[in-house]
């Protein structure tokens, strides 16, 4: 039997941070504070998109952000399984962060994680999304272990590490 393998994308993507009833308020003459990221995509579909179908409104976003190198390069690493990633103390510290508050960044304050196993050449994602209520099952998503490396190795090596 052959194994579907899923296939690990990033787009840039801005999100707007406010929230409705105070974007309803914000004068029209400042600008809106955004986040720019790199998007995970799973078969070329937004990984936020698919949380979205199930949870409208959801407001955590990726951890990939652009613009703080530093940032970036951490969670790039930890998806690649060479540090650790930043989460709630309750969550298993087999899990990387997929999804995460956008205003601190921090996986204490919000963060939708996934387990992250390594073997036979694949890279696999299961128990997704653990912390969050009534998202039902995402079921596994495997990826080709260098298809995914070679998505975010460019991200995880933009600083030497410690700088």
């Amino acid at each position: 039997m052959d194994e579907t393998l899923n296939v690990l994308g990033l787009a840039e993507r801005t999100h707007e941070l406010l929230m409705p009833r105070a974007a309803a308020r914000w004068p029209k003459d400042r600008p809106r504070p955004t986040l720019t990221v790199f998007e995970l995509l799973i078969d070329g579909t937004p990984f936020l998109d698919m949380v979205h179908a199930r949870r409208p409104g959801y407001s955590l976003r990726s951890p990939l952000w652009v613009g703080y190198p530093r940032i970036l390069q951490s969670h790039a690493r930890a998806l690649l399984g060479e540090a650790p990633s930043d989460l709630a103390a309750d969550d298993p510290p087999d899990h990387v962060a997929l999804l995460m508050c956008p205003s601190c960044g921090t996986g204490g304050c919000g963060v939708l994680s996934a387990r992250l196993l390594r073997r036979s050449g694949r890279v696999q994602w299961t128990d997704i999304g653990r912390q969050v209520p009534d998202l039902g099952d995402l079921g596994t998503l495997t990826f080709d272990a260098d298809q995914y490396a070679a998505t975010l190795r460019p991200l995880a090596e933009l600083l030497p590490c410690g700088d």
